[in-house]
């Protein structure tokens, strides 16, 4: 199965230091792959010049589509990435973050994958961005599997290749008030077509502050349970 129709979904808040660096070798990295796709960064509304950056970005590259758009959060960024890119006929949909911590070396080996696989993600191995973050990743993958009973991995992970098949079974099922809903993606992928993990060293980012602060995982973790809970509902 080749990666056809490919949409790129980054969703972008407030990376005005990263976004030129981070989109500038991702661009290189598809275009090497000789792959047919359109790079889609969301505008969530960012307070600084990021708008203005990716805008710059656009003119540049014409396989760039910028949206702009009120704040919603990062998941439901994600999700409108999803339903925008089935609308307009793509067949895989890959999903990136727009500070670099996702690097586009590992990319290459998801794409044999495909042949097999509709549901490819990496897992973080190793990762820059410290021990607190892997904690957390470790405690959502707990909380995830006693919510849903569904073990994935990492849940929250923001590096992973969709086919539209999959997609289309629940991307515009996912509640509006869903804080997390890139969890919500994730088990449901591992419920419908199970997910193909590559292990890969996960980057610090190359500027800004998380817009996720760290332990609102934890502050937030009753609300994610029930969420969990009330979507799997839906799923099954």
């Amino acid at each position: 199965m080749a990666v056809k129709n490919l949409w790129v979904i980054m969703p972008v808040y407030n990376e005005e230091e990263a976004i030129e660096l981070v989109v500038n070798e991702w661009i290189a990295t598809l275009n090497s792959l000789k792959l047919s796709y359109v790079f889609c960064l969301f505008n969530d509304g960012s307070k600084d010049s990021t708008l203005l950056k990716i805008n710059n970005l656009a003119s540049l590259y014409p396989s760039i589509k910028v949206v702009d758009k009120p704040n919603s959060g990062h998941g439901q960024t994600c999700v409108l990435g999803y339903q925008m890119a089935i609308e307009n006929g793509a067949y895989w949909i890959f999903q990136i973050d727009s500070d670099g911590q996702c690097d586009p070396q590992y990319f290459e080996k998801m794409i044999p994958l495909t042949d097999r696989f509709q549901s490819i993600y990496v897992v973080r191995k190793t990762r820059d961005d410290g021990m607190q973050r892997t904690i957390v990743s470790y405690f959502v993958t707990i909380f995830t599997f006693v919510a849903t009973g569904k073990w994935v991995r990492d849940p929250n992970v923001p590096y992973r290749l969709m086919h539209v098949d999959v997609l289309k079974k629940f991307a515009y099922q996912v509640p509006k008030d869903f804080h997390l809903a890139n969890i919500f993606v994730s088990v449901c992928c591992a419920k419908i077509s199970g997910i193909k993990w590559i292990p890969i060293h996960f980057r610090d980012r190359m500027g800004g502050t998380a817009s996720v602060k760290t332990f609102s995982f934890v502050k937030h973790g009753f609300k994610l349970f029930k969420q969990l809970r009330a979507a799997m509902k839906l799923v099954n």
